[in-house]
């Protein structure tokens, strides 16, 4: 009798105190939309880190660095960036409107990437920090603070680089 007893308060309980009304498991995940353009549409990009710039066109299903002067990069660096950015489809959404961007490394971030289309508008975003677990980089497009790929941050680390170098 005492297990049941047992049985029945630790039911209620977890029916008044434990049980997520929205019917969602708790700390479930938002998901939404990075990027609303296709890596093909791209016909500019730009990557900002503190004062250096690199500016790549697509000419000819190629990409050519316009600046800085004289710079090379290989083509496929910067379609590997943008296809990474652009074809990410649905990512983790961590903070909307968020009011402290240092908690994600994007009161200063690491690199700001201009994406420019023929047809719209330019879609600016901007990378921040590594999250906890080291996995994954935070991303500012927008209101929002995503959760993406390390490899983000890791292709346009290497355009720089590789910008700096002439290319060699």
């Amino acid at each position: 009798m005492l297990y049941w007893a047992c049985f029945l308060g630790l039911g209620l309980y977890y029916l008044i105190a434990e049980r997520d009304p929205g019917g969602e498991a708790v700390g479930s995940a938002r998901r939404a939309a990075f990027l609303n353009i296709s890596a093909a549409e791209v016909q500019l990009v730009e990557a900002r880190h503190d004062t250096e710039t690199v500016r790549c066109r697509r000419v000819d299903g190629r990409w050519k660095v316009e600046e800085p002067a004289g710079a090379v990069v290989p083509s496929d660096l910067v379609a590997g960036l943008i296809s990474n950015l652009a074809d990410l489809g649905e990512v983790e959404v961590v903070a909307e409107r968020p009011s402290d961007l240092a908690q994600f490394g994007l009161d200063a971030p690491a690199f700001r990437l201009t994406l420019t289309s023929v047809a719209g508008p330019p879609i600016t975003l901007r990378l921040g920090g590594s999250n906890p677990s080291g996995t994954a980089v935070y991303a500012q497009h927008g209101d929002r603070v995503y959760l993406v790929g390390l490899n983000s941050r890791y292709y346009a680390e290497l355009l720089l680089d590789n910008a700096r170098r002439g290319g060699a």
